[in-house]
């Protein structure tokens, strides 16, 4: 299967500046970017990352993209394109894909 021609949407990464003295007050840093395919995440992937089902959820599939990007779960991240437009997720889990060099993230909205 050929994974590549799925890869429809764009996705924005960012980490949390702790720079800021202030708890919680940190400003989201764009880390990286990438093109992605985009799920309902499985009963599975609900289970793995604790999602809670009253929050929305996704689960999104990227070409593993180390050593230049190493997602975390501190890490948050928003969906440039289609139904999620404009929504921060938090990543909640974070998994190779069953095809090789894709990475797969499960988010939860903020």
């Amino acid at each position: 299967m050929n994974r590549l021609r799925n890869l429809d949407d764009y996705v924005t990464f960012y980490e949390i500046s702790t720079d800021s003295p202030e708890a919680g007050s940190g400003e989201e840093i764009e880390v990286f970017q990438s093109f992605c395919e985009i799920y309902e995440p499985s009963a599975k992937d609900v289970q793995l990352g604790n999602l809670e089902t009253s929050k929305t959820n996704t689960t999104l599939i990227i070409r593993n993209p180390m050593p230049e990007y190493i997602p975390k779960v501190s890490h948050t991240f928003t969906i440039n394109s289609g139904l999620y437009t404009g929504i921060s997720f938090n990543i909640k889990n974070i998994a190779p894909d069953k095809q090789p060099n894709y990475l797969k993230l499960v988010g939860e909205a903020q």
